[in-house]
């Protein structure tokens, strides 16, 4: 349990960030995988899931895992315009490589281009090309064969599902084919971010079909104020914490570092109401249920000498090998 100075403070160990962002990143990014992910196993977190906007992150996650001692890595891909859109040959080699999570379009979607004033951009950012949005319908407001061929392959392999930023319409009938095609694990992704700014109503529809609310820092902060704290709480309390997880979002420099963005998010949430078993469910149980983490992959031995060997060529031991050794064990 963390020491507590005058209150009580949210346990994050064992907490599972399912949704941060780091470099390498066509956008600024405050910190690069390993930072992030020894902070998150300094802090006691379990997990974390790397989200990128412009490529797959599973090879990523694979040698972080087998890199740094006491942390579990994972990846997934989002179906941007990069990896060639709602691509079900990148999807099926991102499942069958160990991918966690299919996200539909982000930053190349139709929607947020109309909200944010073109793909590849936020309002005050440019990470990306700008292009013709994606949209998974087609004229007669029909799911496209191609989104059908990801859906199965997400039930196949019974990974997650994240609505992304499609619009409320399109996310609607996302989750209800999906949960016809048989797949389990459906996030509706930041539902109170700009993208795609869902009213309760719709968001409380969208659990009963079958989906989990996921509620991110980086939508309460400073910087991006999408929504209050105590909407999140309003909302927690409607569709119960069962139906919820808590994650970051973060990576921006404009934000914390991802493991004390969630450590923030989760006390606040904590002191404007919520109760810390139903915390603890959001950030440890519920993500953990969501990804079904397997046997801990073994981590690298001597990473010093190892690194050593490929970096020196005279022999002689590498001081950034060994500066880097030092900091992850």
């Amino acid at each position: 349990m963390p020491r507590e100075f005058g209150g009580r403070l949210i346990d994050m160990h064992g907490a599972i960030d399912l949704h941060f962002h780091s470099y390498p990143d066509l956008f600024p990014r405050v910190a690069d995988d390993i930072e992030i992910a020894v902070a998150a196993r300094n802090m006691g977190m379990g997990g974390l899931l790397i989200k990128g906007h412009h490529e797959n992150t599973v090879t990523r996650a694979y040698l972080l895992s087998r890199m740094i001692p006491g942390i579990k890595v994972y990846g997934g891909i989002v179906l941007n315009s990069y990896v060639g859109g709602i691509n079900p040959a990148a999807v099926e080699a991102v499942l069958r490589l160990g991918g966690k999570q299919v996200w539909m379009p982000t930053i190349d979607a139709g929607f947020h281009a109309e909200k944010h004033g073109g793909t590849g951009r936020y309002d005050a950012q440019q990470g990306g090309r700008s292009g013709e949005g994606i949209w998974i319908l087609d004229e007669n407001a029909k799911l496209k064969p191609e989104v059908n061929e990801v859906l199965e392959l997400v039930a196949q392999y019974n990974v997650i599902l994240g609505t992304c930023h499609l619009s409320p319409r399109e996310i609607i009938a996302l989750v209800k084919q999906a949960r016809q095609t048989g797949v389990q694990k459906i996030l509706i992704t930041h539902p109170f971010f700009k993208v795609p700014n869902l009213d309760l109503e719709t968001l409380e529809e969208l659990v009963r079909m079958g989906g989990t609310a996921e509620f991110g820092y980086c939508t309460v902060s400073p910087s991006w104020h999408y929504a209050t704290p105590e909407q999140i709480v309003h909302a927690i309390n409607r569709i119960g914490a069962s139906h919820a997880v808590l994650m970051s979002d973060t990576g921006q420099r404009h934000n914390p570092l991802p493991p004390e963005a969630l450590r923030v998010f989760a006390q606040t949430l904590f002191e404007k109401g919520l109760s810390e078993a139903e915390i603890r469910q959001m950030i440890v149980t519920n993500p953990a249920n969501l990804l079904e983490p397997e046997r801990e992959l073994e981590t690298l031995e001597e990473i010093t000498s190892t690194w050593s060997a490929v970096l020196s060529s005279d022999g002689h031991t590498n001081g950034h090998a060994l500066q880097q050794h030092e900091i992850l064990q």
